[in-house]
């Protein structure tokens, strides 16, 4: 991946990756899990395709916390 995964200290970072160009990008660096996962969740919800974009949440170590597993999907870094 080439964006840089770790959040600042205390937030959490929302990545996407175009499952096509297999590039990833910068969605948002969230003040709690809670928010990040509802943003992230609601992305991956809406995903109709095998290669939509797909979205993972990070912490501030730069730690995978979760993914799109959490909607039902099956994709995950």
């Amino acid at each position: 991946m080439s964006e840089d995964l770790q959040a600042s200290a205390g937030k959490f970072r929302i990545i996407g990756v175009d499952l096509f160009s297999h590039e990833d990008y910068l969605v948002g660096d969230y003040d709690s899990q809670p928010e990040a996962f509802k943003i992230a969740d609601e992305y991956n919800t809406r995903r109709s395709g095998s290669m939509d974009d797909i979205y993972y949440v990070y912490d501030d170590r730069g730690k995978y916390i979760r993914g799109n597993e959490a909607v039902g999907q099956n994709i995950s870094p």
